[in-house]
């Protein structure tokens, strides 16, 4: 089949200017005219469809005000050859006959030539007017005619037996996320000459190539201060000649690379460049949306015609089957942005071979909750054809596969996709568990937890043990030096999570008699972003199990809802729901429900509202306190109409007995943080004038209401509405200034454009006393909220204490009970009781329990954990590394005094944060990387002051020390096998000032009179 050429047109004229409205149509319809004008051939070449003519002519009529007809042959028109042959016979012909006659009249002559110049005007309007129709039509189809002719005519692509020589420059480039000035930067460039030569031609098909690649004179540049420009490069010897001792094979097909050819016995580094290489040589010529695999994966490529022979490719979403997948933490507060783009520019020679290529390629890693922290990766290539030319001899063979065993009969088909590079050793080796635990053991001690030191040699000790075996493992634990930071380490087993580690933790942990070592461990796995299948069913398993010890039994099923949760998966989260329900079934006693239910809110399962919902209406306290907990935790997307109905019910004690005051608030909390509507919020704005003796439930609703206008504009908008339009009855003194010692607020601790940190306080206070208190250290990015630590204090049956009687909800026959109860990252540990009954509370009264520092509560958790591997176009594999940690521990004190009738305590949360990430590439003869740490270590202090000597006084100080936030990047740059090693570091220091936060008003009063006292 051949192309049809351009037919005549006929005579056009043109009515008015159209450019506008040919360019509105073109970008409309561009994609519409090429799919339909322009047709594929076989040989790979693009015909015009004589089809689709009728589209431009209508078209052209109303750009050049008249029918311009295209006639192809097979219409009846006729082309130019065939003009030219009819005039040629017409004269042949006319010789003829006047040879015959023997005489011509010079009229007739006369009229020919009459007729000829008439006909020759007649053309050169038509000329003219074909001239003004084209350059419409050149305006219209832009890059499509830019392209098609060229294709259609003469002979494109590669030539048998020649080739091309470029110029190769490769610079790959590490830098900070913020950084603006090339100053400090790290990275290298590789420069040389490729050879591309065309070896074998498929007979069947013209446009498929086997082509020859051959890099030559590779040679490594490195950053250094010799540069003779600032932050240039200079030469430096490496193993990267070893890339160019072996020349590859790309089976190439209409700018495709369908197959690639090398010996098996390269390199990873060597086979990742050169894969590089051949993704440079894949390419279309015409505008294109297609999905296409070369060195950076499985790619939407998307060409654009930006010129006279120039293309534009784009790369996006883009996936790798052949790199280990990434590892991203479940949890989007805690986890890792990246950034990317691929983007080339190819200028095309008129055999549409390139010419020159410009490849550039970025990738920038942040964090989700801080996105001023983190690295980037910026490759830029060049690829430039020189004026020389290369000659090879040709290939006869039948198919590739057997030119190539022609050629290279070792070489075999590999994919384009870049390979793992595997892990390498610094020049010293790399160091043993036994040594890093040797060289960190003081740090790894219980008196340093709570600080960036220890969060430090955790991330240090964590990749070690995950890689270790499970009789390393046990010897580590049993060993008698390590028996001083066993604690320590078993945290370090559990955020492993790994099979040989929790093997030997748990043959180790047969030996414990009293369970603190068992409950360290579980703790720890409950804290695991990422546990292992197998460990979280065989902790399920356990938990169903009869123990003695109920301490350990609980914390058992603690840990099974939390591990099934972070697993993720809905088989498992199913299972554990299951065995916990059943569990909860078949309890008889109190405290067997309780344990059950708390393990239920570690799960958060929405699948157990009716179990909850059975266990949130039940008469006792306790269960119902319970049980509302872990409706409450449920995420937002979960809460039923159902739900909110029971809330609804709860608290305004509808159709059941009385309440206890904190199954109310807590049963309001679920209402309040699910979006309620202006009827909800009216309704509760009423409850406030009422006269509900519980005046402490009517004072924390009123401070909820704040809290919540304070971050809601919507509610805050409701609640302005309300109170408008109530006049005097719902906007006045007695609503405002509601009676009671409750409190709901929040005070900001870290205030930036992306994250927010704030602590939020709810105290829920009964005859004087706190009842039940919690303090949270929330943090929110990006609409996201995480709770990273919450201390809930709770109370009960103190009443005798205290000589106020005006509270309506005293319980003469409550148990006198106080307690701790904390959440770390949203996993709830088991209560700790500090007493139970009068009796034990004597005791401590007496014994003087706690009246110095005790630590309640201490662990090492993991708090960033992503891993990813990006595959660079230009044949480099970045890998992408974050890890962070907490070192965290609760200490307190309390003195009491019978005689003096007052109490003070102290509660102190010390937590120690690092966070360390980088990007960095190694390879056989250069490696590359960008890092950064950040530590800090913020503290915070509860102070409380109790005087019931005469009317209650309670005084609650809540206080911040100075915090610092150390911030290093470091940018490394070696040589395997050489001297050279260059590092730049950075450091900032960021200093938050200490502060004492402001609870309310009536507080502040309170305070005041105990420094009067004093």
């Amino acid at each position: 089949m051949k192309c049809q050429e351009l037919g005549t047109l006929g005579a056009a004229r043109t009515r008015q200017s159209g450019s506008d409205k040919l360019a509105g149509f073109r970008n409309r319809n561009g994609p519409f005219l090429h799919a339909h004008l322009v047709s594929p051939r076989d040989d790979g070449h693009h015909c015009y469809n004589t089809t689709y003519y009728q589209a431009i002519t209508i078209l052209l009529r109303s750009t050049c005000g008249a029918y311009v007809i295209y006639s192809p042959q097979r219409n009846g028109a006729e082309s130019k050859s065939e003009v030219a042959k009819k005039k040629r016979d017409q004269k042949r012909s006319g010789a003829e006959r006047s040879g015959r006659r023997g005489r011509d009249t010079a009229g007739v002559v006369q009229d020919d030539i009459g007729s000829e110049e008439r006909m020759a005007g007649r053309l050169r309007g038509t000329t003219r007017m074909l001239a003004v129709c084209l350059v419409y039509l050149w305006t219209l189809l832009g890059s499509y005619c830019q392209m098609a002719p060229a294709v259609a005519g003469g002979t494109k692509g590669w030539q048998v037996g020649n080739g091309h020589k470029y110029k190769l420059t490769n610079t790959l480039i590490f830098r900070e996320t913020e950084s603006s000035k090339s100053t400090g930067d790290v990275g290298f460039r590789v420069t040389g000459e490729l050879d591309v030569t065309a070896l074998w031609q498929d007979f069947n098909e013209p446009n498929i190539f086997l082509l020859k690649f051959e890099l030559l004179s590779p040679q490594l540049w490195i950053k250094s201060r010799r540069a003779p420009e600032p932050e240039g490069f200079v030469e430096h010897s490496s193993e990267i000649e070893q890339v160019a001792e072996k020349p590859f094979f790309v089976l190439w097909r209409h700018g495709d690379v369908e197959a690639i050819y090398m010996d098996p016995a390269e390199s990873a580094s060597s086979a990742n460049l050169k894969r590089g290489l051949a993704s440079l040589f894949q390419y279309r010529t015409l505008d294109d949306e297609v999905r296409q695999r070369d060195a950076s994966g499985f790619c939407d490529v998307t060409y654009l015609m930006s010129g006279d022979n120039v293309i534009e490719k784009r790369k996006t979403a883009c996936t790798h089957g052949t790199l280990p997948p990434s590892k991203q933490h479940p949890n989007p507060m805690f986890a890792v942005r990246l950034k990317s783009y691929r983007n080339s520019k190819y200028v095309l020679t008129q055999s549409l071979l390139p010419e020159r290529v410009n490849d550039y390629e970025g990738h920038k890693m942040t964090l989700v909750s801080k996105p001023d922290i983190g690295t980037s990766v910026v490759s830029e290539r060049t690829l430039e054809q020189t004026v020389e030319t290369i000659s090879a001899t040709a290939i006869q063979a039948n198919s590739a596969k057997q030119a190539v065993m022609l050629l290279k009969p070792e070489y075999k088909e590999t994919d384009i996709e870049l390979q793992p590079m595997l892990a390498t050793c610094p020049d010293t080796g790399c160091p043993t568990i036994d040594q890093v635990i040797e060289k960190y053991y003081k740090t790894l001690t219980a008196s340093e937890l709570g600080t960036a030191k220890s969060a430090s040699a955790f991330l240090k000790l964590l990749p070690l043990v995950r890689n270790a075996s499970p009789e390393e493992l046990h010897k580590i634990l049993k060993t008698p030096r390590n028996q001083r930071i066993k604690m320590q380490l078993l945290d370090i087993f559990g955020a492993a999570s790994t099979l040989p580690a929790h093997q030997a933790a748990m043959k180790i942990l047969r030996q414990d008699e009293t369970g603190d070592e068992t409950e360290r461990y579980l703790w720890a796995l409950s804290l695991s972003p990422t546990p292992h299948v197998d460990v979280a069913r065989d902790i399920l398993r356990r938990s169903e199990e009869t123990m003695q010890n109920d301490k350990v039994s609980e914390t058992y099923a603690l840990a099974a809802g939390a591990m099934a949760r972070h697993y993720g998966s809905a088989a498992v989260i199913e299972k554990a729901r299951v065995s916990l329900e059943l569990g909860l079934e078949t309890c008889t006693g109190e405290e067997c429900k309780l344990k059950f239910l708390r393990a239920l809110r570690n799960l958060r399962c929405p699948a157990a509202i009716p179990t909850l919902l059975v266990y949130a209406l039940s008469d006792s306290k306790a269960i119902g306190t319970a049980a509302w907990r872990a409706l409450k935790a449920l995420p937002r997307e979960a809460v039923t109409d159902e739900l909110k109905s029971a809330a609804h019910r709860i608290f305004y004690q509808i159709g059941g007995p009385r309440r206890d005051s904190s199954v109310r608030t807590i049963a309001l909390d679920v209402i309040l943080e699910n979006e309620p509507s202006e009827e909800v919020l009216r309704d509760f704005v009423k409850y406030l004038s009422s006269k509900d003796p519980a005046y402490e439930v009517r004072k924390y609703l009123s401070q909820r209401l704040e809290l919540l206008a304070e971050s809601d504009a919507r509610v805050a908008e409701y609640l302005r509405n309300i109170y408008v339009n109530g006049n005097v009855t719902l906007n006045n003194y007695h609503m405002q200034a509601q009676r009671g010692l409750s409190t709901a607020f929040a005070r900001h601790f870290l205030r930036s454009p992306d994250s927010n940190g704030s602590l939020v306080t709810v105290q829920e206070v009964n005859s004087g006393l706190l009842k039940r208190g919690i303090v949270d250290v929330v943090l929110e990015s990006n609409e996201q909220r995480q709770a990273m630590f919450s201390l809930g204090l709770f109370a009960g049956g103190l009443g005798s204490f205290v000589s106020n009687q005006d509270e309506v909800e005293v319980d003469d026959a409550e148990m006198a009970t106080a307690g701790m109860e904390i959440d770390i990252l949203d996993v709830g540990i088991r209560p700790f009781v500090f007493f139970t009954g009068q009796g034990e509370l004597m005791g401590h009264v007496w014994s003087g329990t706690a009246d110095t520092r005790t630590p309640a509560f201490q662990a090492l958790a993991s708090l960033y954990s992503h891993s990813e591997y990006v595959p660079l176009g230009s044949g480099f594999v970045a890998e992408l590394d974050v890890q962070g940690a907490v070192s965290f521990e609760l200490a307190g004190e309390i003195q009491l005094s019978l005689w003096s009738r007052n109490a003070r305590s102290l509660v102190e949360m010390n937590a120690g944060v690092t966070v360390h990430g980088g990007t960095r590439v190694h390879t056989s003869f250069v490696q590359s990387k960008a890092e950064f740490t950040m530590a800090m270590e913020p503290k915070l202090q509860l102070s409380t002051t109790v005087d019931f000597s005469g009317p209650s006084a309670l005084c609650m100080r809540l206080s911040q020390p100075i915090t610092v936030v150390k911030y290093q990047v470091y940018k490394i740059e070696r040589i395997p096998g050489s001297r050279h090693r260059l590092r730049k570091t950075r450091r900032m220091k960021v200093h938050s000032p200490g502060r004492s936060y402001k609870l309310n008003q009536k507080n502040n009063e309170m305070c005041a009179k105990f420094t009067n006292l004093s």
